[in-house]
């Protein structure tokens, strides 16, 4: 008894279909995981520049206050009244910035154990299916036993 040749030929077109799809997953989790972290550089190179700036103004500030006489005191209050609440906005967007962060970073791990989760399942689905074809040559290289009537 002869091997079919159109099976093997269909288990490999499949498997080599299978191994194109994990290839396919794989780069696009890394493209995820990149333009992930990504998004990380970008939020911490803005809340950066962000400090840069709120220090900049904060010593510019000082300085200012230090030059003024004493008797201008309360127009420096008033002056520095608005650049107050731009200081505590600017925490207040430093904590939304950080909180995102957190957020996108969670979300990139969940991503990441998802993705893993889903490979995992590919993998021992693709065991499964090598053991079945496995099996089945194995029992299509076993000689059949003919039974006498």
């Amino acid at each position: 008894m002869t091997s079919d040749p159109e099976p093997s030929a269909l288990t490999a077109t499949e498997i080599s279909n299978l191994k194109k799809t994990v290839f396919a997953l794989r780069e696009a989790l890394e493209r995820a995981q990149a333009d992930a972290d990504e998004a990380v550089r970008q939020g911490v190179s803005l809340a950066n520049a962000d400090l840069v700036q709120f220090k900049a103004t904060i010593i510019a500030l000082r300085d200012e206050l230090q030059d003024w006489p004493l008797r201008r005191d309360d127009a420096v209050r008033l002056a520095l009244a608005p650049q107050f609440d731009e200081i505590r906005q600017l925490k207040d967007t430093i904590a939304a910035l950080r909180n995102t962060l957190e957020l996108a970073q969670v979300a990139k791990e969940d991503a990441v154990s998802a993705a893993r989760t889903q490979d995992h399942a590919e993998i021992m689905q693709l065991k499964a299916t090598i053991q079945a074809l496995r099996d089945q040559w194995q029992a299509t290289l076993t000689p059949q036993t003919k039974v006498a009537p």
